[in-house]
């Protein structure tokens, strides 16, 4: 392919529209929603050429019709040589990285670079020791003058010494004015080149080269050119990969600079797209190009670098130093950098992608038809040039001092940007606020759903009151002082995300919110009860910032002897557990909402379940699947599983279920959402086929079907997949036209969304677990009634709308008996001071809930709660109430009943056959 060839002949190979897609939102992503980018390494087998083919053509497509659309340097095939001089390569990128710099984007000025080049090329030098910094400074500062017209111009002033060929008049001269112009200037480059590079100064970014000495040397260097005399020794015969190493660092380093815009640059503002690398022959595994390649991976993790991305092609011999993320083909590949583009890449990520390009006939009519259509890349416009806007910037600093002179009077300001967290929050991993708050004002991205913000409010509102309450009680008042409980949720749903909260985090919510009004109506009304505050804690999207918000609760509750407990811990991950750890490290006890893993009692003495565990609800699920007429009034015969080995609920879900159903009748399908927030599998977690994407998920479940119509899909994995599954499943329509799922409790997150799981796949037959639907108790159970009558009062306006299904969503109710039974704890500890309110603290309140709540518990919501504690046979409810849904357009239907609902009320058999209960 010639290098002027239309975007329109990159090979029309499966999935290459959708890679080719996800490419140019990489490249044209804006900066703040930037996060690194894997290098792509197109590897094909034999001399394939498809791998060229594709990156020609994205050449192609950044160069446009009529100027460069983004800036970019282009590796062509060159004869594997390790021997090369190392600064070849590097001036060839750097070289077409500026030519290629769009119009009104400026220079492209590398000079950290630019330093270590002169310092590479810099001749051994001579003389003594103390002398030789000096030298390698006055090498370098003359290379700088080569690309700096004012330094090159202020030399030329200072004119030429004797020793320089000068005139007596020229030395004279040189005399007068050779400090002022000459060594003055190369003085101060030499201090700002040494600050820049140690992070002393304003470059303070790059610290990168002080951590890099002090690896090689064992100590942190002082001088700047002291320490690089070691580059001048090694620049020829010294270790390739450390003098790489250092120039991938370097330019990384100023690339990243050079993206990020200043204030009074409207050039550097233009530059709108990321730097591309692209690489059409990789080589061997210890070739020139290779060994560029991998240093470029480890620099892009270690510097964290955002501006660039890679493409490789003719990767054939990958060299196995560095781990990679496998991709079984294009489509998968852009489903992957399209997920990247819109959330980033999740930490600890390998910094490679591997994508297999097998050559094959082009006949993907629509890969042909998207790439006629849009034969270039589109990156956005700007309305303004760089000329315009210094004149506008003049004008509104020119309008703004009037203005200012004007309001002189004297209005204070503070000369610091307003903090986006506000009170004990900070930014998390998403860039999302996390942290404690008092109410809805501190995490700025939850409030974006005003249903989440509404019962932040709610909670604010009733914590006001209780203060309100409170506040007019003389000093030796009996009556218990308020304390306060943090709830410790997953508040944002990461940057970008569709749903501000996932996972029920808006129905615990407002199970605690209902929960919080009701223990307070009675505490102030009687004066025999603590009233609550309530402390909102995000613990990040998918619990990523967990352990750092457990940290800073911890901290607050050091300083805060109210705080006497922690309600949540709504989603079983690996973060969770750790978060768990640290609180019962600090002695903090905690009550768990609506996470069921085994693993999460395991890990401390201070936490206490409310919901059932995995393995109850495996074998549960295990029995429904054994007897009930799930697949067209009759049971199933086989079973597909499918589950998420990285996820900690959904390995230990799968795992249960397998271990009650049996191993030869279920087939394990094992799939990871690309923007799994703990992508590596659970240690022991289960085994089974893993699928790439969720399209192969559901050919294979089609498949599955068509060839025994009565296979079951149990789906353990997470409700924020089953929609995605269902959707491609709707493709796939004619192999299956009707499947039946069960699913785990999970999945309950998915009958709130705008279309139900039904309604995006019309041959679905679904039955789903519930720990706890208080409907159905409510004839048994007063605490359920009580609940209901609650939620009716505050939310009957939900009814036909969206979140008017949360009325049956256990996730509600089991936050109410969360916080229930935290409220029943500090009672009866409270009690146990003998009223001195002074006594009740979160040690006396871990005595009391490790011993176990009088009355051996209490009927709540979601059946009978079993609080013995620990020291009266555990921690959880052995037999909790769990039900089995079959939901529908007309509403939900129990039809799988076990476990204790009520004192004396225990439901042994399910079913109109009365199968005994697990």
């Amino acid at each position: 392919m010639s290098t002027g060839e239309p975007h329109s002949r990159i090979p029309a190979y499966p999935g290459v529209e959708r890679f080719v897609d996800a490419f140019d939102k990489l490249v044209v992503q804006p900066r703040r929603s930037r996060s690194r980018v894997p290098v792509v390494l197109l590897s094909e087998p034999g001399s394939g050429q498809a791998g060229r083919r594709i990156v020609a053509g994205l050449r192609s497509r950044l160069r446009g019709r009529e100027r460069g659309l983004a800036p970019h340097a282009w590796l062509p095939d060159a004869p594997a040589d390790p021997a090369e001089a190392p600064l070849n390569l590097f001036e060839q990128i750097t070289y077409q990285l500026d030519a290629t710099m769009p119009p009104g984007t400026g220079r492209l000025r590398l000079p950290s670079y630019r330093l270590l080049r002169a310092v590479v090329t810099a001749p051994a030098a001579g003389g003594l020791m103390e002398r030789r910094p000096g030298e390698l400074r006055d090498h370098c500062y003359a290379e700088h003058r080569e690309v700096s017209a004012l330094a090159r111009g202020l030399w030329w002033l200072g004119g030429r010494d004797q020793a320089n060929g000068g005139t007596l008049l020229e030395l004279l001269w040189n005399f007068i004015a050779g400090p002022l112009f000459q060594r003055l200037p190369r003085a101060l480059y030499g201090r700002r080149a040494g600050r820049r590079m140690l992070g002393r100064g304003r470059g303070g970014g790059r610290r990168w080269y002080a951590e890099w000495v002090r690896q090689q040397q064992g100590t942190p260097p002082t001088d700047f050119f002291r320490s690089a005399l070691d580059l001048v020794d090694s620049g020829s015969d010294g270790d390739p990969e450390q003098l790489d190493r250092i120039l991938v660092h370097a330019l990384l380093a100023d690339l990243e600079a050079a993206a990020r815009k200043r204030l009074f640059n409207p050039w550097r503002r233009r530059r709108v797209s990321r730097f591309v690398l692209l690489v059409e022959e990789a080589g061997p595994a210890e070739s020139r190009v290779q060994r560029f390649l991998r240093e470029l991976r480890s620099a892009m993790e270690d510097l964290r670098c955002t501006s660039v991305v890679a493409v490789a092609a003719g990767v054939r011999t990958l060299a196995s130093r560095i781990p990679d993320i496998e991709v079984p083909g294009l489509s998968a590949a852009g489903a992957d950098l399209a997920n990247i583009a819109q959330r980033g890449t999740p930490p600890g990520r390998p910094s490679g992608m591997v994508v297999p390009v097998a050559e094959g006939p082009e006949d993907d009519q629509a890969a042909t038809y998207w790439l006629g259509r849009w034969p270039t890349l589109a990156p956005p416009a700007m309305r303004w040039g760089p000329g315009a806007e210094v004149v506008g910037v003049l004008g509104a600093g020119v309008l703004a001092l009037v203005l200012t002179g004007g309001l002189v009077a004297g209005v204070p300001f503070s000369a610091d940007g307003p903090d986006p967290c506000l009170g004990s929050t900070f930014l998390g991993t998403d860039g999302q606020c996390v942290g404690v708050a008092e109410g809805a004002a501190s995490f700025g991205a939850a409030d974006s759903d005003r249903a989440v913000r509404d019962v932040l409010q709610r909670i604010e509102r009733q914590n006001e009151q209780v203060e309100k309450e409170l506040s007019g009680r003389r000093d030796d008042d009996p009556r218990p002082r308020a304390r306060t409980v943090v709830y410790f949720g997953a508040l944002s749903g990461g940057k970008d995300a569709e749903d501000p909260v996932r996972g029920g985090t808006l129905a615990e919510l407002r199970g605690i919110a209902l929960a919080q009004a009701y223990v307070n109506g009675q505490a102030l009304g009687s004066g025999e009860r603590v009233p609550l505050r309530v402390l909102a804690a995000n613990a990040g999207d998918r619990f990523k910032d967990a352990p750092a918000v457990a940290r800073r609760i911890v901290e607050l509750a050091d300083k805060d002897s109210s705080i006497v407990g922690v309600v949540g811990f709504g989603q079983s991950r690996r973060n969770t557990y750790e978060a768990i750890g640290i609180f019962d490290d600090a002695g903090l006890p905690m009550v768990g909402t609506s996470g069921t893993a085994d693993e999460l009692l395991r890990q401390g003495g201070h936490y206490y379940q409310t919901a059932p565990t995995d393995t109850r609800a495996g074998q549960v699920m295990a029995a429904f699947a054994e007897h009930a007429p799930m697949v067209d009034g009759k049971s199933a015969v086989r079973v597909r599983l499918i589950a998420d080995p990285s996820d900690a609920y959904s390995a230990s879900l799968a795992t249960a279920f397998r271990t009650a159903y049996g191993d030869e009748r279920t087939g394990m399908l094992l799939y990871t959402p690309t923007d799994a927030p703990e992508p590596s599998p659970m240690p022991g977690g289960p085994a089974g086929s893993s699928v790439a994407t969720v399209d192969d998920l559901a050919r294979e479940v089609c498949r599955a079907v068509a060839e025994e119509p009565r296979t079951a899909v149990v789906w353990a994995g997470r409700g924020s997949q089953f929609q995605l599954f269902l959707g491609e499943l709707t493709r796939d329509a004619r192999d299956c036209p009707e499947v039946s799922v069960l699913g785990g409790d999970d999945v309950t997150n998915a009958l709130t969304e705008e279309r139900r799981p039904w309604e995006v796949f019309a041959g679905l037959t679904l039955y789903y677990v519930s720990h706890g639907r208080a409907p159905v108790l409510a004839g048994a159970s007063g605490e359920a009634a009580a609940f209901l009558s609650e939620y009716d009062r505050t939310y009957a306006k939900d009814h036909g709308t969206r979140t008017g299904a949360m009325r049956q969503d256990a996730h509600v109710a089991l936050a109410w008996d969360a916080m229930r039974y935290l409220a029943e704890g500090v009672d009866q500890a409270w009690r146990g001071t003998g009223g001195h309110d002074e006594r009740l603290d979160r040690g006396l309140l871990q005595a009391v809930l490790y011993q176990g709540l009088g009355g051996g518990g209490f009927d709540g919501a979601t059946g009978r709660i079993d609080a013995h504690g620990a020291s009266g046979g555990g921690r959880l409810t052995e037999k909790k109430l769990i039900a089995v849904e079959r939901g529908g357009a007309k509403g939900s239907q129990t039809v799988l009943l076990c476990g204790t609902v009520a004192r004396g009320d225990v439901r042994g058999a399910w079913g109109p056959e009365k199968h005994p209960c697990p």
